[in-house]
Formats: structure tokens, sequence, C-alpha cells
């Protein structure tokens, strides 16, 4: 595909949540189409310098898109004055009332090593050819016992991109997000912290059926919960 063709898939994914941005954004604001309007416009502009534009399918980039998505609509909202703190947490309250994600099978260990050698590999040349503003990574698999499979994030694209729009306060719900999805599958997500919680890197370790270690949980000052 061409580089306007990828464009506009991305503008298009976008499009496709604009019922779920409305109700995001009615939590806040009376006029909440006319907000959305505002961050489709936002988001509109991100799209030419967005990390992955030229390669949507690497497995990295739909957290980008999404999470400037949510970024976008953020904004929007914050001109009508709403936190990042404010967003994050009904954000995160709308990911909860969502219906959970079928659980999977267990997978062997010969196809869990088939599955990930791609992913394995992606991870090896984004340490050995860096590019700006994307995810610099390493995934690996575990012994089945501690955990199943994990990836240590170096360099954090979400972190890259929100910084441009001085919104750094609102990358720990995005890191959240990832309990919340973990939580839903029942993939036992731990970590002991974020880049964008102070950490030197995001240490995943994900266990089937494993005891989560949230986020939110631990740094209740950089992510406030609702409930």
């Amino acid at each position: 595909m061409t580089r306007a063709e990828n464009e506009q898939r991305i503008r298009d994914q976008f499009t496709a949540s604009r019922d779920r941005a409305i109700d995001m954004a009615a939590r806040f604001v009376d006029d909440a189409p006319a907000v959305v309007d505002e961050a489709t416009d936002i988001f509109d502009a991100m799209i030419p310098d967005m990390a992955y534009v030229d390669n949507p399918e690497s497995p990295m980039a739909s957290s980008v898109f999404v999470c400037c998505g949510s970024l976008a609509l953020f904004l929007a909202l914050k001109k009508q004055g709403v936190s990042a703190h404010q967003y994050g947490s009904a954000l995160l309250d709308s990911m909860r009332k969502q219906p959970p994600s079928p659980m999977t099978s267990k997978a062997d260990d010969r196809s869990m090593q088939e599955r990930f050698s791609e992913f394995i590999e992606r991870g090896e040349a984004s340490q050995r050819e860096p590019r700006e503003g994307e995810f610099v990574f390493k995934a690996f698999l575990g012994d089945r016992s501690d955990y199943d499979w994990g990836m240590n994030i170096k360099s954090c694209a979400i972190c890259h991109a929100f910084s441009k729009y001085d919104a750094m306060e609102l990358v720990p719900y995005m890191c959240a997000t990832d309990d919340l999805m973990s939580d839903s599958g029942n993939q036992g997500l731990r970590r002991n912290g974020t880049i964008a919680l102070g950490a030197h890197q995001c240490d995943f370790r994900y266990k089937s059926g494993g005891d989560p270690l949230r986020l939110v949980e631990q740094f209740p000052e950089q992510i406030h919960d609702s409930r």
C-alpha cells in the first residue's frame, strides 16, 4: 500500500470509533459531537508524523494509532477544562465496562515459539536499527513457570508521541490500559514499572491465568482510579 493509503486506513480506524469517542466526550461536555469533530481534525493533523505510518502491519503499530486517538480526544477536551487525570480515569472506567475478551486455549511450547518468532525478530530489528519515534524492545519466551512470555521496552513510542503535545501526564493511563486488556483475557500481566512512570524500561511479563501486578495499584499518585 502507498503512504497515502496507509494514512487513510489510520484515519478510517479513528472514524470507526466515533460513537465510542462521543460517549467518552459526553462524560464532560454537552456538545460531545462537536468536541469529537475537533478531535478528528487534531488526529488528522497528527497522522503525517505518526510512527508506523509506513509500516501499519507492525505488531506495535496499533497501540500507537489507538493511543494517538485517545490523545486527540483529550487535547480537544483539554480546551474545555478537562485534566489529564480526569480524562485518564474516565478512560479506564469506560474500558472496565466493556465485555471481557474470550479466553484463548493454551498453546504448547512449539506453537508458542512459532507464533512469537517473528515478533522476537522484530524486537531484535528495533534494537539493531532504531527508528525515530518507534518502540525499541526485546521480546522473549519464558519457561512457562514464572511467565509465558515477556517484553522489555527500551524506548516508548507513546511517550515520544505524547511529549510533542505536552501530554506526558496522560501516558501512565495508557500504560494502565494494558493491565485492563490483560485482565479481560486473564493473561496475568505483571510489571514493576514503565518508562512513563520513571522506570528505565517497561518490563512486561505475561502468564495465562497468573496473578497480575497492576500499575494502578502501585502508582496511585500518577494513575487516579475512579473506583
